[in-house]
């Protein structure tokens, strides 16, 4: 039986969704960030709209390694805004690939107008680490034993 993306949202430690203005700083979105512990936030327009996402890799590659300076430079201007999404009914699986293949390690949860939450590579791999009954564990466990011992 496969997990959906709804479990994966459903047993998260919170289910708030971090957000920021389209008109806040880095400096903003990074203090959220850091308050909520989180690795991305995403950003909303006046409509409320989510406009695009940022991420702690926008941080490292488009403020910090552009030499752009956190306070004064605006979300907009350094946020992906090509969010990828999915349903809740898509597989963890569907969602890992998806992740694999885009290079991308947030994905917005939506289902039409309704946003459900954000859901990390992190989040699905403690899903699928929590589903498997043991499975991974024991495998660790075999390689490890099965590892050569070092000599002195």
């Amino acid at each position: 039986m496969h997990t959906l993306i709804s479990a994966v949202v459903a047993n998260k430690a919170s289910d708030r969704i971090v957000t920021v203005d389209a008109g806040a700083t880095v400096a903003d979105a990074v203090a959220a960030m850091v308050t909520e512990h989180v690795g991305a936030i995403l950003v909303k327009n006046e409509d409320e709209l989510i406009e695009g996402i940022f991420t702690e890799r926008d941080l490292l590659t488009r403020v910090v390694h552009a030499g752009r300076d956190a306070k004064t430079t605006p979300i907009s201007m350094v946020m992906t805004r090509d969010v990828r999404f999915i349903s809740p009914g898509t597989t963890v699986e569907a969602a890992l690939s998806l992740m694999h293949v885009n290079r991308h390690r947030h994905l917005l949860v939506i289902d039409g107008p309704k946003v459900y939450g954000l859901v990390s590579i992190g989040d699905l791999v403690r899903q699928i680490i929590e589903r498997g009954e043991g499975r991974f564990e024991a495998a660790v466990r075999q390689r490890s034993g099965d590892a050569p011992a070092k000599s002195s």
